[in-house]
């Protein structure tokens, strides 16, 4: 990211950049769910709705040049919740700390005998955040998201840092 930055990455380049990196994290996570059935836990969830939230404001200030640093504290508040909730969740399925958010479903548990238990049980889908379902290259999507998200806030208060120099 520091390479893009000193090789000239400006507002418009960064939130064309910033939309497509939202754009297909969305993307992927609905693939992930739909055609190959991994289900999101609610952290997941929120992860998703920060990807949105930052597409929709890259797509904003790729229209509207005229906020520029609007548009940059904006997206720069937005990217460093999507990190903060991004290792929040990492920390979570690694164990470290506990999670404050319930990511499990009411299981209705009124059964009579061991065999309806048995039941419930095997048909019961896991969502609980601490179990991460999907890694690539060792990585959860999480600690992807995670990454992914400082990246772009780094770049981001570096071209903050830019723009007001200016």
């Amino acid at each position: 990211y520091y390479y893009f930055y000193k090789m000239g990455m400006n507002y418009l380049t960064f939130f064309k950049f910033s939309a497509l990196i939202a754009t297909s994290i969305v993307f992927i996570s609905f693939i992930l769910e739909f055609y190959f059935q991994l289900t999101p836990c609610r952290l997941c969830i929120f992860q998703r709705y920060g990807w949105i939230i930052i597409s929709i404001i890259s797509v904003f200030s790729i229209l509207n040049h005229s906020l520029k640093r609007f548009s940059f504290l904006i997206s720069l508040l937005a990217l460093t919740s999507l990190s903060i909730l991004s290792a929040y969740h990492s920390l979570v399925e690694m164990g470290t700390i506990d999670n404050l958010i319930s990511c499990s479903v009411p299981s209705g548990l009124e059964t009579n005998n061991i065999q309806e238990l048995e039941q419930i049980i095997i048909n019961t889908e896991n969502n609980d955040c601490a179990f991460t379902k999907f890694k690539l290259l060792g990585f959860s999507l999480s600690n992807l998201g995670f990454i992914t998200s400082l990246c772009l806030t780094i770049t981001n208060l570096l071209l903050i840092k830019k723009e007001l120099s200016n």
